[in-house]
């Protein structure tokens, strides 16, 4: 029976909550490693059994998107090295579509000053993330190769996870393992600041975001 940290990442929304309450510069940083280091720490495991990040990414055939692409590669490659693992989703597309006849519309503007035409993201929706996260979750709940879950997300669909591979625990004589969701917390009373129901909340601020720890994982 295993101890230490596993730390699972839903990606997109985690990096989009944090870009509300932080702003860009902060979110686009993406330090998982050190966020996993850091909360690992602060519920006092003394290692990180693993980390995933959970995560679609943009379309690099899409002209709009191909920059964006490349910028979120290097990231995870990078993270790769300090032992972050990505698990790939998917994003699905729909595209821009007249609301009278249904025929397909350019995803362009016109810049009325300067007259130049700028592509529009596409809509898109990730798909799979929660599944694949869950599952990861379940499977190592199962394996018993951790003795703390750390979830970086909020979205309430996880709330059945949670309870789940808490009675997994328990099933398993292990009444000390715990289920934590982390999540970004600032000052806006407007933000949703909630994390995953049937899981202990870990609020992270924009200070401990940005600080890098003394250990890494």
């Amino acid at each position: 029976m295993a101890s230490g940290c596993l730390v699972l990442v839903d990606g997109w929304n985690h990096f989009l909550r944090t870009q509300d309450c932080f702003g860009n510069e902060v979110a686009v940083k993406f330090p998982v490693d050190r966020l996993a280091a850091r909360v690992a720490a602060v519920i006092g495991e003394d290692t990180v059994t693993d980390v995933a990040v959970v995560m679609a990414l943009p379309d690099r055939n899409r002209p709009e998107e191909e920059t964006d692409f490349w910028a979120w590669r290097r990231k995870l490659n990078k993270l790769a090295n300090y032992g972050v693992r990505h698990e790939k989703a998917k994003f699905s597309y729909n595209d821009l579509a007249c609301a009278n006849c249904g025929s397909s519309l350019e995803r362009k503007v016109t810049c009325p000053n300067c007259q130049k035409e700028n592509p529009l993201p596409g809509r898109r929706k990730e798909k799979g993330a929660d599944v694949m996260l869950a599952t990861l979750a379940l499977n190592a709940a199962w394996r018993q190769d951790h003795s703390s879950l750390v979830v970086f997300a909020q979205d309430a669909d996880y709330g059945p996870m949670a309870r789940q591979i808490t009675a997994i625990y328990q099933e398993q004589g292990r009444h000390k393992c715990q289920v934590y969701s982390a999540f970004p917390k600032c000052r806006n009373a407007a933000h949703d600041h909630r994390g995953v129901p049937n899981t202990r909340w870990m609020p992270i601020d924009a200070e401990t975001y940005s600080t890098k720890p003394a250990c890494c994982v």
